[in-house]
């Protein structure tokens, strides 16, 4: 079900113009620049729509510098704002308004359902390679569905903020577009402004620095050595941010021992090595404290790559909670599931598991494990688990790995 939108005053268009608003350098540089400079637009501001999609987990920061200083223009001109996010984990709960006016006020970086808890309820992290999930899901989607609810396949001109350095990304949105009447556009690209140049565009008429847009756990940010000399200081500074990260993590790295938020790496390992992180990571200490814990079932099926015997297709998961109550209670249940089935309870660092089998390397393959985990993600059994899982244990089994 998709959620209405407020009646906004004075919504009629003679030519729809929208603009994705990201919150951060490159979208506010162009939306800045649009508003400022006429020279730089040809249409009227009345037929703007300044179009923004809450992923929910967005650094408090960004809010604070968009109601402060870019709020007040879109207001002073009259710029229809609208603020959108998703209404459920599946696509049929559609999308929730969360505003729509010309007198915006409040950035709604809450969001409706977001993306923190959808990887909470996977147990996983967002991950850096492939597809970017979680900007096609959260953003892409969201947006693209309020334009066809809304513009309802009339002709649209769509501006999209990448910078001259994101070549590749623009080839990869016209290829994607397959919208009905959009008209993409790149100002920053068509202006051949790289992100300096956006930056130093907001330096001179705000008199701000603006920070980059990101959630609060976003591998990206990670990865890189600037990226987390942006990002470290940041927990240090406002640890609270950090305890959902630091959660996330912590619940993906126990069901899936390759996991990390930075790319596999752990970003409490990287905290552990600030020394200003000490209080940070005392308060998650005590924040892992207050949850409910589970003994987790973990079982994945590696299916073949059609003629490749070690290389894997994909994977499909069991995810079952065996057991609830506090977490000594469950490290003793899985203490006594080790005894049971004569296998040793394996640690590493703050985790600890019962394997029953590893991954073979040929594939298929399977690997069945107990782990101790707070008890947040539910149960969930994979599509195609059973048939995977039987193939898996048909497998070659000359280098099963068995712990």
């Amino acid at each position: 079900m998709t959620v209405a939108a407020p009646a906004a005053s004075g919504n009629r268009v003679r030519r729809w113009v929208i603009l994705s608003y990201g919150l951060g350098v490159d979208s506010t540089a162009v939306l800045l620049r649009r508003i400022l400079d006429p020279s730089s637009r040809d249409f009227d501001l009345r037929d703007l729509v300044v179009l923004i999609a809450q992923t929910g987990n967005e650094w408090p920061q960004t809010a604070r510098l968009v109601e402060r200083f870019v709020f007040p223009l879109l207001r002073r001109y009259g710029i229809r704002t609208v603020q959108v996010a998703r209404a459920g984990q599946s696509d049929a709960a559609g999308i929730v308004v969360l505003d729509d006016t010309r007198q915006p006020y409040v950035c709604h970086l809450g969001g409706a359902y977001t993306l923190g808890e959808k990887m909470i309820a996977v147990g996983t992290v967002p991950q850096v390679g492939g597809r970017r999930d979680c900007s096609i899901r959260f953003k892409g989607w969201v947006l693209d569905r309020w334009v066809l609810d809304t513009v309802g396949g009339l002709p649209y001109e769509h501006a999209v903020g990448f910078e001259l350095g994101e070549l590749s990304r623009m080839r990869i949105d016209l290829k994607a577009s397959k919208m009905p009447g959009r008209t993409p556009f790149y100002p920053l690209i068509d202006w051949g402004w790289h992100r300096e140049h956006a930056q130093a565009y907001i330096r001179e008429h705000l008199d701000v620095e603006w920070i980059k847009s990101a959630c609060t756990f976003c591998p990206f940010a990670l990865t890189s050595e600037g990226g987390r000399e942006r990002t470290i200081p940041r927990y240090i500074a406002d640890p609270d941010q950090a305890m959902l990260p630091l959660l996330m993590e912590h619940l993906a790295v126990a069901l899936n021992q390759r996991q990390g938020l930075a790319g596999g790496e752990q970003l409490v390992s990287m905290l552990a090595a600030e020394p200003g992180a000490r209080p940070l990571l005392r308060q998650f200490a005590r924040h892992l404290a207050d949850q409910e814990w589970a003994l987790y079932e973990v079982k994945r099926a590696f299916r073949k790559k059609e003629g490749e015997a070690m290389k894997m297709a994909n994977a499909a998961r069991s995810l079952v909670r065996v057991g609830v109550g506090g977490r000594a209670e469950m490290l003793d249940e899985l203490a006594a599931r080790a005894r049971t089935l004569g296998k040793p309870v394996k640690r590493d660092g703050a985790h600890r598991r019962v394997w029953a089998h590893r991954k073979n390397m040929y594939f298929p393959c399977v690997e069945e494990m107990l782990t101790v985990a707070p008890a947040l993600a539910p149960d969930k059994i994979g599509p195609g688990f059973d048939d995977a899982w039987e193939k898996g244990l048909r497998g070659p089994r000359q280098l099963q790995l068995v712990a």
